[in-house]
């Protein structure tokens, strides 16, 4: 950047000075070369990093759920991967913003902007809005609980629940996350999923359950017969002893799922002729939801 030129310079030594002046600049005869200043941040780099902040941040707030309530400073570096002074430095920011609060034993917490925005997001939220009044009714046709799954983060992750009518009663919250690779949700989202999931989910699997399907060979003939049959899947027993649950898939595009739609129900209630109503009340109800959910 060149140098701007004085308005005006004292009376005495005017003349030296304007040679002194002159002489600092590019292309003045005896000028010298000014230092060139070391090129800070570029703007794509300065973007990138303001990206990356944000990401850091909204994986600061997904470390809590509904079994972890408060976490210490140490425990939330641990989860982020991320040393402390950094950590500090996005909870900090996020305090200050209310989205987390800070306890006097030192502990964080969501905050409550969380609370708030959560609460405006239920009001507004499509899915919330379009798949409830459809699990509800299948709910009372079935009288069994009735959950919505979708894969998130290598976990079947619960949307939308409605309980049973019964006494005896198969209980999950909004939020809670349980195994791909137990259960007939999981099985349903895996029919979909691309080869690589499929053989990570397998390699994961351990016995939770008398039910559950440890022969890695039957578990990929199982996902294969359930694709065949358009998405449809039971369990019996697989995640938690004495439950049989149904699901079905409900598509986005032709073979491309985006959730699992499922009936729970302990393991006496549910016969041949009850699975196979069952199975029809389900798939009317993820047509349904198709035709709405779809742009």
């Amino acid at each position: 950047m060149a140098p701007t030129v004085p308005a005006a310079f004292p009376s005495v030594g005017k003349e030296l000075q304007w040679m002194k002046y002159s002489r600092g600049r590019a292309g003045h005869p005896g000028a010298t070369q000014a230092p060139v200043p070391s090129a800070g941040p570029t703007r794509n780099a300065m973007a990138e990093d303001s990206v990356r902040s944000v990401e850091r941040a909204l994986s600061l707030l997904r470390c809590f759920d509904l079994n972890t309530e408060a976490l210490t400073l140490t425990e939330l570096s641990e989860k982020l991967s991320l040393a402390p002074s950094t950590t500090l430095r996005l909870a900090t920011v996020l305090t200050a913003q209310g989205f987390l609060q800070r306890s006097k034993v030192k502990t964080y917490s969501l905050g409550n902007a969380v609370y708030l925005l959560g609460a405006v997001a239920k009001s507004h939220f499509k899915l919330h809005n379009t798949v409830l009044p459809h699990m509800l009714a299948l709910r009372d046709a079935c009288k069994e609980a009735v959950t919505l799954y979708a894969m998130e983060g290598g976990y079947r992750v619960v949307y939308e629940h409605v309980e049973s009518l019964r006494s005896m009663r198969c209980v999950v919250r909004v939020s809670d996350r349980f195994p791909l690779w137990a259960g007939a949700a999981g099985k349903c989202l895996l029919a979909y999923a691309d080869a690589e999931t499929v053989e990570e989910e397998i390699a994961k699997v351990r016995p939770i359950a008398p039910g559950t399907i440890l022969d890695p060979d039957r578990f990929r003939r199982e996902l294969a017969e359930i694709r065949r049959n358009g998405g449809r899947a039971v369990s019996h027993g697989e995640r938690e002893e004495g439950i049989t649950s149904t699901a079905v898939p409900i598509f986005c595009a032709p073979d491309k799922i985006a959730f699992a739609l499922t009936v729970s129900a302990p393991s006496s209630r549910v016969d041949s002729t009850g699975l196979r109503s069952i199975f029809e009340l389900s798939i009317q109800a993820s047509r349904d939801i198709e035709r709405l959910l779809r742009p």
